[in-house]
């Protein structure tokens, strides 16, 4: 069975044709169980909300995506709610292996589903660092 989480930084590649869509794509289709932190949808929403900014997107393009978004939060990804013990984690992420806040919040929640022996799905090369040396199992989109 495979399991996967996914930081926003590789989720969004699914839903915009960027480096690395095909990988997360073909995992979409192949896994058992993807999830998510809930702090996702906000960083979704900056996501959408800066493309469209720099005029990468136009606001029907933005409304059509955060939709199909928020439609598979309610049937295909399990979202993970942000809990005190997962904060506190988040603060020691921070001390330990030098996180941003949204960073170390993400791996706090994909930790707390650790005995799942989940993949940890992420494009960003730092926090594929700490996920791994905290006991993750990683996969960057960008190399795979």
């Amino acid at each position: 069975m495979s399991l996967h989480f996914f930081d926003t930084s590789a989720l969004f590649k699914h839903y915009h044709r960027e480096t690395g869509f095909e990988r997360v794509d073909a995992i979409f289709d192949d896994s058992d169980g993807i999830f998510i932190s809930e702090l996702a949808f906000v960083e979704f929403a900056s996501v959408l909300h800066r493309l469209k900014n720099r005029g990468e997107i136009g606001q029907t393009r933005l409304d059509h995506v955060l939709a199909r978004f928020n439609l598979d939060t309610t049937d295909r990804i399990v979202v993970v709610g942000l809990r005190h013990e997962s904060i506190q984690q988040a603060q020691q992420l921070v001390l330990n292996n030098g996180l941003r806040t949204l960073d170390a919040l993400q791996l706090a929640s994909a930790l707390t589903l650790k005995p799942l022996g989940l993949v940890f799905v992420c494009a960003d090369f730092r926090l594929l660092q700490a996920a791994q040396a905290n006991g993750l199992e990683i996969l960057n989109p960008l190399t795979a």
